[in-house]
């Protein structure tokens, strides 16, 4: 029996971090030297390896001749605009907690009401 997604093409995978900091030191780069050459704190660039942050992104993928949207697929649209989030990115356990506590939030402030 086939499945009904066996047309689709898999999703790209995002680059693992240890690649792109290889890529990066390859390219003489550091995200620490990325992050002060920018004007941003010495380990803020380091975050965009773990959360979307287009701005970041397009840093690190300057520094590697690359587009975002080659490191990142899953954060960014087919014609590189990026994903705005609230389900398009899948942002697994960080989302979920947000926004399990921002229902719990609203629930008790409902019922305070």
């Amino acid at each position: 029996m086939r499945s009904v997604d066996s047309h689709k093409k898999p999703a790209l995978p995002d680059w693992h971090r240890a690649d792109i900091k290889a890529a990066l030191e390859k390219k003489g780069w550091s995200l620490r030297r990325l992050s002060i050459k920018h004007g941003y704190g010495a380990g803020s660039i380091k975050l965009a390896l773990r959360l979307p942050w287009p701005k970041a992104e397009k840093l690190i993928a300057a520094a590697i001749s690359v587009k975002p949207q080659q490191i990142w697929p899953s954060r960014y649209h087919a014609n590189g605009t990026p994903k705005s989030g609230r389900g398009e990115r899948g942002l697994g356990r960080y989302r979920a907690k947000n926004s399990t506590s921002r229902v719990v939030r609203n629930v008790h402030e409902k019922a305070a009401a």
